[in-house]
């Protein structure tokens, strides 16, 4: 009996924590439910030079292309009447562009309510990184290429609903976490409250011998 009291005790103290937590952890998941799907795309280019260069000089050529190629100059060229990206600024927020730290190798990397146009949006921007690299050709001495072309993805690669859990128990753990901080007062009160007449019997005993 006295382990069901400390569980009934536990659920007592706790219940308004754990309901915090498992409505957070729903919330996740009816967010993931109700956002829209992300595919992810990558296309991979490579930094040639015209003549027998280093590996060093057109790795930082693939560097200085990485730096400008959400430029708006070469963002409109990336522009097409299919794809979701309208304006340049909504391509700019759509399409990330790395290079590799010792290879000249750059990597665009594009996202899109569907696999198809993600693959498609990714080719458009290597696409126009090429075009541009191949009109400065003869200043810069070297032309990009084509490594590897974007293929649609199988699987989306947003909203991850682990993630989505995880944020969301974790907000019903600080709010349920709040709550116990406010509590306290109110419970002391009501355990003094039920410890009252215990300790009227204390002082009533000690009182006694006084008395007789």
């Amino acid at each position: 009996m006295t382990f069901i009291r400390q569980i009934a005790a536990a659920v007592q103290q706790w219940w308004p924590q754990g309901c915090a937590v498992i409505l957070g952890i729903c919330a996740g998941l009816l967010y993931t439910a109700l956002t829209e799907r992300i595919y992810t795309a990558q296309a991979y280019v490579v930094v040639v030079a015209n003549d027998q260069s280093t590996i060093d000089h057109t790795t930082n050529f693939a560097q200085a292309f990485t730096r400008i190629a959400t430029q708006p100059g070469i963002m409109t060229e990336a522009l097409r009447p299919n794809l979701p990206a309208k304006t340049v600024g909504q391509l700019q927020r759509e399409v990330r562009v790395s290079a590799s730290p010792d290879a000249p190798l750059i990597s665009l990397t594009a996202s899109a309510p569907q696999a198809a146009q993600a693959a498609g949006q990714a080719n458009a921007h290597a696409q126009a990184l090429i075009a541009y690299a191949a009109a400065h050709a003869a200043d810069t001495g070297v032309r990009i290429a084509s490594l590897s072309q974007a293929a649609p993805p199988e699987e989306p690669s947003g909203p991850d609903q682990l993630l989505n859990m995880g944020v969301g128990g974790a907000a019903g753990l600080l709010v349920g976490g709040l709550f116990y901080l406010v509590s306290p007062p109110r419970r002391r009160a009501d355990e003094g409250t039920r410890d009252e007449p215990a300790a009227r019997a204390r002082e009533r005993s000690r009182k006694r011998p006084v008395q007789a």
